[in-house]
């Protein structure tokens, strides 16, 4: 799925995905009619079919609550690719059709965290939320299967470490581009540039990975952040899909409860007209990830500090200073 510029984060929307861990060497057996309701949890399908194990790296396990003597993958770390496993809906909604690979497509409300980067098959699990050490709140439970959500940029370390957790999937904001690499240990354009991801998920790291911000080391917007904390506990469909070309980007999508589908509430279609109000994040420079509100649009082009001249936008930003931005490196983000 493609999203219209700014849309990256959606409070509610319909939505329509099939429920499928990924891959051509995977055969499964769905456990649900056409028509029948399901919950997050509820599993939807039975492995029939698996690939062989991947041998991977001897790294160090990750050093959180519940993950010391958990199995290393070759379980899949939550991928469940054993067969006879049984695979979860994510979501919650109705069994709109089964296709003929035995997979179950879903229809239902939910909020969508859309990346910009991302690899791994799709997974589902309880979000949960990881402290920093240090932090003034205690580490909540990590169950086996987990998605965590990292509110900061990751790194290599945290990757090999995070493999071995016995969690699903990971959400943070970025990483470096070298760091991705070595731990996908492929070549990032050519993952990125590939037409069909499924193709490559079988030479991938079992671990689910979505960027909010991309590459570098951005940390991730507040907004995102009070959302993911939100929905803490509630389990979650995430997919880490990417392909350029194709205009396929990695997701998590988190259902609504009863109560929030029983709420009234038209959602507006994205906005993504550059006018005074509305709120922006910086694209690139020495302010990149910085989000503000426009204050003033100047109606003549602007000498900036480089010698060129553009449109531009003065931004409040959020600790309050003003700085004045050329408008093709503004992102609006609602």
């Amino acid at each position: 799925m493609s999203y219209p510029l700014g849309w990256s984060l959606t409070t509610r929307i319909g939505v329509r995905r099939e429920r499928w861990p990924g891959g051509y060497d995977l055969r499964c057996v769905p456990l649900v009619p056409v028509g029948a309701r399901v919950e997050p949890a509820q599993p939807v399908m039975r492995v029939e079919q698996v690939e062989r194990p991947r041998l991977l790296p001897d790294v160090p396990r990750l050093s959180l609550p519940a993950s010391v003597g958990q199995a290393l993958p070759g379980a899949m770390s939550g991928a469940l690719r054993e067969r006879g496993s049984a695979i979860a809906a994510g979501l919650r909604g109705t069994i709109i059709a089964i296709t003929r690979r035995g997979s179950v497509v879903i229809e239902g409300l939910a909020a969508i965290v859309a990346g910009t980067v991302g690899a791994g098959r799709q997974v589902a699990g309880p979000i949960t939320i990881w402290q920093a050490p240090g932090s003034t709140e205690s580490q909540p439970y990590i169950p086996p299967g987990a998605i965590l959500v990292v509110p900061g940029p990751l790194n290599l370390v945290m990757l090999r470490r995070a493999l071995y957790s016995g969690i699903a999937g990971i959400v943070a904001s970025s990483v470096s581009s070298s760091d991705l690499e070595t731990f996908l240990r492929t070549d990032l354009i050519n993952l990125l540039n590939c037409a069909n991801p499924e193709l490559l998920l079988s030479a991938l790291p079992p671990l689910t990975i979505l960027l909010t911000e991309g590459l570098g080391t951005i940390g991730m917007p507040v907004r995102t952040i009070n959302l993911l904390n939100k929905y803490q506990g509630v389990t979650a469909l995430l997919s880490g899909a990417t392909s350029l070309s194709a205009q396929i980007y990695p997701e998590l999508v988190i259902p609504l409860s009863e109560a929030e589908m029983r709420e009234r509430i038209s959602t507006p279609g994205p906005e993504v007209e550059l006018q005074p109000g509305a709120l922006v994040r910086v694209c690139s420079g020495n302010y990149e990830g910085a989000i503000g509100k426009i204050d003033y649009l100047f109606s003549h082009q602007q000498l900036f500090p480089s010698g060129i001249r553009a449109r531009a936008a003065r931004v409040q930003l959020e600790d309050g200073s003003l700085l004045i931005v050329p408008l093709p490196v503004l992102e609006r983000i609602g």
